[in-house]
């Protein structure tokens, strides 16, 4: 009996059951894809020379159980290999991701945190409040259409930002003796401070020698515009004494909310402002020292400046 199953494109390993047939002499399985062990009961009747048998082109048979021993042994270094290939790889790329958005993240601090100043001393302010550019100050304040007030420090302009948040634009003027002092100090103290009664800042402007600080816009003006200057409606008495009431919570936080302690320095109704709800909140910080309490009634400061007349007590 001959089996001519050459050229089948034949796979799996060879059936055990071919062995058994008694009248089986002649057996060709070349040219096909069989892999394993050639059966022992065909290898017995090859070397009887009861069976002529070709397995020519079938590279993944193997002719004994030692040959096949090394295809096992490969089979498991992949198992093992690819396994430890792919934890690797995703490792890499884990690391690669957290290097890549330390870095971003580092260079957004970099470029939009980090003030130095530039004018009076080596001393460095680091701020967690957005970084506007000049151009973007004039497209907020509309090429600083609105002036809101004047001080010392500069003018005061209104603005609004793209998603319809009014703000109060404070640009530096270049002719202030003490405007890149008052500047420093102001940024310094609003990025710690926090409160109700406290004017917020949300932003601020260091490019080149421009310098400006973006606050939360107040619509009913300063208190003095109320009281004294007959610009805005009056105030009634029970409406005052809320107002003082507010600014006066503002200064206890100051004095004994913040670490260390700060003094305004400049406290008077133009510095007071009101929301459109009429609540009181403080603002311009540029004169503010923070003190040390030697004993409970002796108050040491570094230097004393103000609007003559409104210095604090202390």
């Amino acid at each position: 009996c001959c089996r001519d199953l050459s050229n089948n494109n034949l796979t799996g390993s060879i059936p055990e059951a071919l062995s058994q047939l008694e009248s089986l002499k002649f057996l060709d399985l070349s040219n096909n894809k069989l892999n394993g062990p050639i059966p022992s009961g065909l290898l017995k009747k090859v070397q009887d020379r009861s069976l002529d048998l070709k397995y020519d082109n079938n590279p993944d048979i193997c002719t004994n159980g030692s040959s096949c021993q090394p295809e096992r042994g490969s089979n498991l270094a992949i198992y093992i290999v690819v396994p430890v290939v792919v934890i690797v790889v995703l490792l890499l790329v884990a690391m690669l991701y957290f290097c890549l958005q330390r870095k971003r993240k580092q260079g957004s601090i970099k470029n939009s945190v980090k003030l130095k100043n530039d004018g009076d001393g080596n001393s460095s302010l680091g701020l967690e409040s957005h970084r506007f550019t000049y151009r973007e100050l004039e497209t907020i304040t509309n090429n600083f259409q609105r002036v809101l007030g004047r001080g010392g420090f500069g003018c005061v302009f209104h603005g609004s930002l793209e998603d319809g948040t009014q703000v109060a634009v404070k640009l530096r003027s270049h002719s202030s003796n003490q405007g890149v002092r008052q500047f420093l100090a102001e940024a310094q103290v609003l990025s710690r401070i926090h409160h109700k009664n406290l004017v917020s800042m949300i932003g601020y402007c260091k490019d080149g020698e421009q310098m400006a600080l973006v606050y939360e816009y107040m619509p009913e003006g300063t208190l003095q515009e109320h009281i004294a200057d007959n610009i805005r409606r009056a105030l009634p008495w029970r409406q005052r004494l809320r107002v003082a009431l507010e600014s006066a919570q503002g200064l206890e936080y100051l004095h004994k909310g913040c670490n260390p302690p700060l003094i305004h320095m400049d406290v008077k109704t133009a510095n007071i402002l009101l929301n459109e709800r009429l609540e009181a909140k403080i603002a311009d910080f540029g004169l503010s020292k923070a003190f040390n309490c030697h004993d409970d009634t002796h108050i040491s400061t570094n230097t004393i400046a103000g609007t003559h007349g409104y210095k604090d007590p202390e």
